[in-house]
């Protein structure tokens, strides 16, 4: 009796690798539809002017809003897992930034951070949030502290994940990277996403099989738009933090993984005199990506930083 129990049970698994092996688009899909039905989030869309943004929208909708801004070669996803520690009380609001996931490239756009300021603050009237708390990973951290800065009466926090836009006191993995004249930021390759997940986390976040494989697609079929992502981003002479950071008045909160490759913990020590109301937490065994890496850790930090902000 057990054997032909056995048989059976290993001749189901077969059938499911095998629908799996067929059909690996579907089952991304499913296992990315899964992932924010746990998070109670919704996938919408919203046109501004000749842009669709594509967002991920959960929570009560008279709640207070969280808008959560992903870095560079991330989209809207990157915060799913992150959320479901949120929507119980917040409503989490999370694009994908012009350029990235399904928000189309348009390659004549300027795509430096200025503009895309501005395409961020028309998707924030375009949704009618008048006022909401801003977090922000990498260059997404960038852009929420510089939204932050141009829409002050907007924005009631800002929570800096690992935030570019600091002059890096250390040099990086990624700046010797760089110079040697490779990019481990953007996959060429399916093969380049596992150097860049192990380049972007301390310890590489689950991505079952074979979802990592169609991501991995994905992000090659984007290597054109993010190498001119990049290079515009990087050339961008105004829109650093530093001459900014001490105008800030709201609450800020400062997460900062103690093994970023990408930029340097020691950021820290720049933005610390500049936003004395800081609250900083590093965080161990942990690299550029904490939302990722350890996603309810990350957001019981988060949670505790916006119950402060009401008291």
């Amino acid at each position: 009796m057990m054997k032909k129990v056995l048989k059976y049970l290993l001749l189901s698994v077969a059938v499911v690798f095998g629908l799996i092996a067929l059909f690996p688009e579907k089952t991304a899909t499913l296992a990315v539809n899964l992932e924010r039905s746990a998070s109670d989030l919704d996938h919408k869309t919203v046109v501004t002017g000749d842009e669709t943004w594509h967002y991920l929208d959960g929570g009560p909708e008279d709640a207070e809003v969280l808008l959560l801004v992903h870095g560079f070669g991330g989209d809207k996803d990157n915060w799913t897992r992150f959320a479901r520690s949120l929507t119980e009380n917040y409503r989490v609001i999370a694009p994908d930034l012009p350029g990235f996931g399904e928000s189309a490239w348009q390659p004549y756009w300027d795509y430096s951070l200025l503009p895309q300021r501005t395409r961020l603050h028309s998707f924030a009237q375009a949704l009618n949030l008048k006022q909401f708390h801003i977090a922000g990973n990498s260059m997404g951290g960038h852009l929420a502290a510089l939204y932050t800065h141009r829409y002050p009466q907007e924005v009631k926090s800002l929570s800096l994940i690992d935030n570019a836009g600091v002059t890096t006191p250390v040099e990086t993995d990624l700046q010797r990277s760089l110079a040697q004249g490779k990019n481990p930021l953007i996959v060429e390759s399916v093969e380049d996403f596992d150097v860049l997940l192990s380049f972007a986390a301390y310890r590489k976040p689950f991505v079952p099989w074979p979802v990592k494989g169609i991501f991995a697609r994905r992000a090659v079929d984007h290597a054109e738009s993010n190498h001119a992502i990049f290079d515009s981003y990087n050339s961008d002479r105004n829109a650093g933090l530093e001459p900014l950071l001490e105008d800030i008045e709201q609450p800020v909160q400062i997460i900062w993984g103690e093994f970023d490759r990408i930029l340097d913990v020691s950021s820290i020590d720049v933005m610390r005199p500049l936003l004395p109301q800081a609250e900083v937490i590093i965080m161990k065994d942990t690299g550029h990506i904490p939302m990722l890496e350890r996603p309810a850790e990350t957001a019981t930090h988060y949670l505790r930083f916006l119950a402060s902000t009401e008291s």
